[in-house]
């Protein structure tokens, strides 16, 4: 099975275990058996906005299996609008990143329509941190997919985070009007028996990609995850790497 990992991160972290280099994180990823990697700046959602991108690019533009989500933050706009018109053609760069929470603003505030209406001529995918009760709520981030029907937009961590119950994440990606609210499988969530499964049976494997949000969490238990989940080979294959190849890596040019 090939596995496109979705939702990673590249740059120092608080502790020793989750601190790697650049060289050191691809060896990583590559032992869990996973081809390429969208990796987020850990310095940019920690307030290095500016240099936290320009680092992590330089990192893919020397790695072949590295891409980038490249982090704004509507709250910083004239430095999030530079970024955006310095790296949207950027060969490696293949969607935005968002994080309500570790930047302290509610998804759905007027800002971030106005960054949004920025992204949105672009077509690139914009991915975001999902938690129930919280800036990033599924609620809030439906409100964002049904305003911009254009964008994909991924509410990360099965659109839940770690705590609390999944079916208001499941409510907002089943009832999002513009069917363009997707989600990944980034979150210690996932291990929960059935979890996986109950996934794909509520909004179907083509709306959820594969992610690890590594090196936070070991990599090479998300292929074992998906393996193990009660879903048909073809929702599999969806949910590894064919959801990531249809809305990220084909729209940016970077597979025929």
């Amino acid at each position: 099975m090939r596995y496109i990992d979705t939702h990673a991160h590249l740059g120092p972290w608080h502790e020793d275990i989750w601190t790697f280099s650049p060289q050191e994180f691809v060896a990583l990823q590559q032992r869990a058996g996973i081809e390429r990697t969208i990796v987020t700046s850990s310095a940019a959602l920690a307030g290095e906005l500016v240099y936290g991108n320009e680092w992590t690019i330089q990192q893919a533009e020397q790695l072949d299996h590295l891409l980038v989500w490249l982090v704004l933050n509507p709250l910083r706009e004239r430095d999030s609008f530079a970024l955006l018109d310095r790296y949207k053609d950027h060969p490696k760069v293949v969607g935005i990143k968002i994080h309500p929470v570790m930047h302290r603003y509610p998804a759905d505030i007027k800002a971030a329509f106005r960054l949004l209406e920025r992204v949105e001529p672009l077509r690139l995918p914009v991915l975001s941190h999902g938690e129930n009760e919280s800036y990033a709520s599924p609620a809030r981030m439906k409100r964002l997919a049904e305003a911009f029907p254009a964008l994909t937009i991924i509410a990360a961590h099965f659109g839940a985070g770690g705590g609390g119950q999944t079916h208001e994440a499941i409510d907002a990606l089943q009832d999002c009007k513009t069917g363009n609210l997707y989600t990944d499988m980034g979150t210690a969530r996932a291990i929960r028996t059935g979890i996986i499964a109950q996934m794909v049976r509520a909004i179907g494997a083509d709306r959820i990609l594969f992610g690890t949000d590594s090196p936070l969490y070991e990599p090479m238990a998300f292929p074992a995850l998906l393996n193990a989940a009660n879903i048909t080979d073809a929702e599999r294959e969806l949910i590894a790497y064919e959801n990531a190849e249809r809305l990220i890596l084909r729209p940016k040019g970077l597979i025929p």
